[in-house]
């Protein structure tokens, strides 16, 4: 295997064409820098100098050998340039998990900003996780950060921080008597028909927001199940029953969606928790701080 220490000092004496004034570049004798150039030679079992008195000229193979001897040399200057910028977190990359309503409210967004304007070297890649599938994901180290519904659980070695809460709304279609209204109380919705996220896609989410219903006073009659609330809203738009989505949902305008507050008593909010290992690297440790 190559030197590189031996083809430093095969460069500086190839672009110099000095033992003498190499050795003085480099700071070491002139002795073992010709003993070093020898070895390389004998090493390669090729002639790379030709000695025209106290001159060196390269060879024809001497010169191919330098161009590549530049090359790697470069190589690996910039490769341990690398593992410096990525030791100290101002390069390398992510792999992120997230679930949809961390992107909807914004939360991911701000933080890969923040980021970014920190670390503009680095690569993000996104992967949308379910939260269970997110925490199995950091135990294996497959994703180095996630964006989940719920915090860590406590039995394993992740840490995670609530990043964001946010409220429910109603989705109407815009052609429903109660669009009208300034306010749906909660016996007005129990004859109404509803889009739920399904159980299969979110066991958890689904449930919880059935009971959050019963709570505040009706049930919900589900007559269709999807697997994103995009999905729900083009079902309400063309008027197949009424929503419950995250407030963010309600900045932006949609053809067709009225958004209305919850009844009283509906106390369900989102959460977006951000979870990571407790060994996390720089760059993983500094989205974790910069999350808010």
């Amino acid at each position: 295997m190559l030197d590189l220490q031996q083809l430093n000092y095969f460069v500086a004496v190839a672009q110099t064409e000095s033992i003498a004034t190499a050795a003085e570049l480099l700071h070491i004798s002139q002795s073992p820098l010709s003993r070093q150039i020898i070895a390389l030679e004998s090493r390669l079992g090729l002639r790379l100098f030709t000695r025209l008195g106290k001159r060196l000229k390269l060879t024809p193979t001497g010169r191919e050998f330098l161009a590549h001897s530049e090359a790697l040399l470069a190589q690996s200057r910039n490769l341990e340039r690398l593992a410096q910028q990525t030791a100290s977190g101002t390069h390398g990359s992510l792999r992120v998990g997230y679930v949809e309503s961390a992107v909807h409210c914004g939360v991911v967004q701000r933080a890969l900003r923040n980021l970014k304007a920190e670390h503009p070297g680095i690569r993000v890649q996104l992967l949308a996780l379910r939260t269970d599938a997110q925490f199995v994901a950091l135990s294996k180290g497959d994703i180095d950060l996630g964006f989940a519904h719920r915090a860590a659980p406590s039995g394993q070695a992740l840490q995670s921080k609530r990043v964001a809460v946010e409220a429910f709304v109603l989705a109407l279609p815009s052609g429903h008597a109660r669009a009208r209204q300034r306010e749906v109380l909660a016996q007005h919705l129990d004859t109404e028909d509803f889009v739920l996220l399904s159980r299969q896609t979110s066991p958890e989410g689904h449930a919880a927001l059935v009971q959050a219903c019963q709570l505040a006073g009706f049930e919900p009659r589900v007559q269709h199940e999807v697997a994103s609330p995009h999905t729900a809203l083009g079902l309400v738009a063309e008027g197949l029953g009424l929503a419950i989505v995250q407030q963010s949902f309600a900045k932006t305008e949609r053809t067709g969606v009225v958004f209305k507050p919850m009844p009283k008593g509906f106390s369900l909010k989102l959460e977006v928790h951000l979870a990571l290992s407790q060994s996390p690297s720089n760059l993983a440790n500094a989205l974790f701080k910069l999350a808010i």
